[in-house]
């Protein structure tokens, strides 16, 4: 890559090459790992090419130190900066041909989720393009009617991919802690769900599924009218690379993080959260669709032909209105079909 390269990602011509050197490998990982970095870091060994960044900043840590409730309370905000200051990896599909893969399992279980699909698929090696050795994409919101399968979705792309999923059901919330946390020095205060995974795992860009996220009532002090207004700083570059984590008052580079939002009703969501996003609206599905789409099921499971028709037929009578109804029915069959038959 040129020096003269534009980058999005910090420019990548900063980034540094080590290796091989197989004989050093662990004292070598354990020294980076006590290493502040600020950009991606590219090592390669021996029969082994990675990418790793720092969340934390150094400089950021604590930055604004609040009091403690208890002694409990440090010690908790102490364990998820630890978790947190560890090396992270960026990881996926990090070729075009390794995304154009992860595409093609996904429309295999999720047709109805082509045009999502398409537009990550294009928005990944579009950052690849730009220098990426991980699978990043744009922020992405999926509108669609209720029952099209948008849950069972994400966690499919999250096993297509290899990246740990963070699904959050934003239609049970009534504040935004579970995504942004709150001080420590709050009586009720507890770390978001978002910090705690990524606290746990080693991995910097994973996916963040915000299920309904229209449907969330914030309830919180001075809340917005439209809560997705107080997370547009997660989704700005900018922004999210000097992100203040409330519950720990630590600064966090938020940035390699995948967003996806999934709604029902994209009017419930703030035109300045939607500007950074790329939207997608699903299509109705018809029964024509569904029926469709349950015979490509039956042939990709395995399950005898024969369940076709009456498939079909429920589809017709109205009894399977949903691809939500038509998974619970097709579960259900694979599952009677794997029962050993008694003599």
């Amino acid at each position: 890559m040129s020096k003269n390269a534009k980058n999005p990602f910090d420019r990548l011509e900063d980034e540094d090459r080590f290796g091989p050197w197989p004989q050093q490998s662990l004292a070598f990982l354990q020294m980076i790992d006590r290493t502040q970095f600020q950009k991606p870091r590219c090592i390669a060994l021996e029969g082994w090419d990675t990418t790793t960044i720092k969340l934390v900043s150094e400089k950021g840590q604590g930055s604004r130190e609040a009091p403690r409730t208890s002694r409990e309370d440090s010690h908790a905000v102490q364990n998820l900066l630890v978790g947190l200051s560890e090396t992270k990896l960026l990881a996926g599909p990090s070729t075009p041909h390794a995304v154009d893969e992860m595409a093609a399992a996904l429309f295999a279980k999720s047709p109805n989720f082509a045009p999502a699909i398409e537009a990550m698929r294009v928005n990944a090696q579009l950052k690849i393009r730009q220098g990426a050795r991980w699978l990043h994409f744009r922020p992405i919101v999926i509108e669609s009617e209720p029952g099209a399968g948008k849950t069972r979705f994400v966690h499919e792309l999250g096993n297509a991919s290899g990246l740990p999923l963070i699904y959050l059901d934003c239609a049970t919330m009534n504040t935004l802690t579970p995504i942004l946390g709150q001080d420590s020095s709050w009586s009720h205060s507890r770390p978001s769900e978002i910090m705690q995974a990524m606290s746990a795992s080693r991995i910097a860009n994973p996916f963040v599924a915000l299920d309904e996220l229209d449907k969330l009532q914030n309830h919180g002090r001075n809340a917005h009218p439209k809560p997705s207004e107080s997370l547009v700083g997660l989704l700005e570059a900018t922004t999210a690379k000097a992100h203040l984590d409330h519950y720990t008052q630590a600064t966090l580079d938020m940035r390699f993080i995948n967003w996806i939002i999934l709604v029902n009703d994209l009017n419930r969501l703030s035109k300045p959260f939607l500007d950074r996003c790329q939207v997608i609206r699903l299509p109705k599905l018809t029964s024509g669709d569904i029926a469709k789409i349950a015979a490509g099921e039956i042939e990709r499971r395995g399950l005898e032909p024969e369940l076709v028709d009456p498939l079909a037929k429920a589809v017709r009578s109205g009894r399977i209105t949903s691809l939500r109804k038509l998974n619970k029915a097709l579960d259900a069959a694979e599952a009677a079909s794997a029962r050993p038959i008694l003599n």
